[in-house]
């Protein structure tokens, strides 16, 4: 597994490098965003950590970046803020996973071998688009159109979306949800869930279309649409 670990703080850096080594990951170190730009376009990564407060390139424009050229590749976010704000903007822009620093080497490694389980056992998109009440969802391009006009997605909101429709007319546990979309180390709660489900209905869903997504009450939910 190769990870792309990009901190600013020399020692903390060089801790956690050693230590994922010693794990048997093939580690690329890099000491602010900018460097971290370069390995990106030089190398593929099965996951990249990311400090956010970092000179030249902060972590967020780094995320940004990434994001547009990549969706499926986890990303761990390290930080000395824990505001829940800061939170939110992180996994709004595509973040997997969100530590805070100081934290245990411990938790540090559950976390990013929790992140590779999960992208090795994705389910596969392969490469298909689907049809639904006059909407399309492109897996392969990560895109989501009606009557093709682009509708904006957040990367979790497609993401969940996708794991949805993966699952038609299937009763989905909040539970199951949060592990797959979001992982039980990250710090979603099922009332993340909830607001993403909200932000799918009112772009994909008016009042003249019969539900897209239904609600299970005390479980979860459930994709009710019918496929084209």
């Amino acid at each position: 597994m190769k990870i792309l670990l990009v901190e600013d703080e020399k020692d903390l850096r060089f801790s956690l490098v050693h230590n994922l080594g010693f794990e048997g990951y093939e580690v690329t170190e890099a000491g602010n965003g900018r460097i971290a730009l370069e390995c990106f376009a030089q190398k593929t990564f099965d996951l990249i950590i990311l400090d956010i407060m970092m000179p030249e390139v902060d972590g967020l424009t780094v995320l940004k970046h990434v994001r547009s050229q990549n969706q499926d590749v986890p990303i761990l976010m390290l930080t000395a803020k824990s505001t829940e704000m800061d939170k939110v903007i992180g996994f709004e822009l595509g973040a997997d996973d969100y530590l805070t620093k100081p934290f245990g080497l411990g938790e540090f490694l559950a976390r990013v071998k929790a992140l590779l389980r999960r992208r090795q056992r994705r389910p596969n998109s392969d490469g298909a688009a689907v049809r639904f009440a006059g909407i399309t969802v492109d897996f392969e391009n990560y895109a989501v159109t009606r009557n093709d006009e682009a509708i904006h997605f957040s990367q979790k909101e497609f993401q969940l979306l996708k794991y949805l429709i993966r699952r038609p007319n299937q009763a989905i546990e909040k539970g199951e949800i949060l592990e797959a979309v979001w992982g039980y180390t990250s710090n979603a709660t099922t009332r993340t869930i909830d607001t993403h489900i909200a932000r799918i209905r009112r772009k994909l869903e008016d009042q003249d279309q019969n539900k897209i997504i239904q609600t299970i009450p005390t479980v979860g939910y459930k994709f009710v649409a019918e496929l084209e």
